[in-house]
């Protein structure tokens, strides 16, 4: 399902108005529409607040349809499972995230070690910015991502930050890390290691698209 879809359905799941969503994430009621109506996509700032509010990990918004077809063809069948992939702050209620997973999500699993270019579970966020899960499905405690940063592209407006410790190295172009009061510019090659909850922000300066490896680690999140 597009990213608007799942926020409806993990809304209502938890009986939230629009309204109610907007104050537990910061996000004005009228955003949270155009996203819910596809007209818009959230940043990778907001996408975390929106899933720490709904009490579910980032990668629940993540499409399956590429990986759901890689499992039929291979004539596996999908199992549904948790991920970890951080809360924006404290410790959610897991049950519900459970819940909710298992009502709007089915996950490949059972399809093999390896993960085709053209079988993965993807998300466009505002921006020109795109992940794509390397996993064949989500995993406990750890995201391993293809991330897309089009030219000019950011994570968002503002830095965020969230639980988890992150880890990334620049296959193309150039990607410059504001992380707390520092900032570090990274060319192909270079890589980088921090802590989530250290307010951050990624932005593409560059006038080619930036492309990354990208781990989070989260022990946060248990199932």
């Amino acid at each position: 399902m597009p990213i608007g879809d799942k926020l409806r359905e993990a809304r209502r799941s938890q009986n939230l108005s629009l309204r109610d969503l907007a104050a537990k994430t910061r996000v004005s009621a009228s955003l949270l529409s155009q996203i819910e109506t596809g007209k818009t996509n959230p940043s990778v700032a907001t996408l975390y607040n929106i899933a720490a509010a709904v009490a579910l990990p980032v990668d629940y918004f993540l499409s399956d349809d590429n990986a759901v077809v890689g499992a039929a063809t291979n004539g596996s069948a999908a199992a549904q499972t948790d991920s970890p992939i951080a809360y924006a702050t404290g410790d959610a209620p897991r049950s519900t995230a459970r819940r909710a997973i298992s009502e709007t999500q089915a996950a490949p699993r059972g399809i093999g070690p390896v993960v085709r270019g053209s079988h993965r579970a993807m998300i466009e966020l505002m921006g020109g910015v795109t992940w794509a899960r390397l996993t064949p499905g989500p995993e406990e405690q750890i995201e391993f991502l293809e991330i897309c940063y089009a030219p000019n592209a950011s994570s968002g407006g503002e830095m965020s930050h969230h639980s988890g410790r992150e880890f990334g190295i620049v296959l193309e172009g150039e990607l410059i890390l504001e992380l707390g009061f520092e900032r570090y510019v990274l060319h192909p090659g270079d890589s980088v290691i921090f802590e989530s909850t250290t307010p951050h922000r990624l932005t593409n300066p560059g006038q080619t698209s930036m492309r990354a490896i990208w781990v989070i680690f989260n022990t946060l999140y248990r199932t």
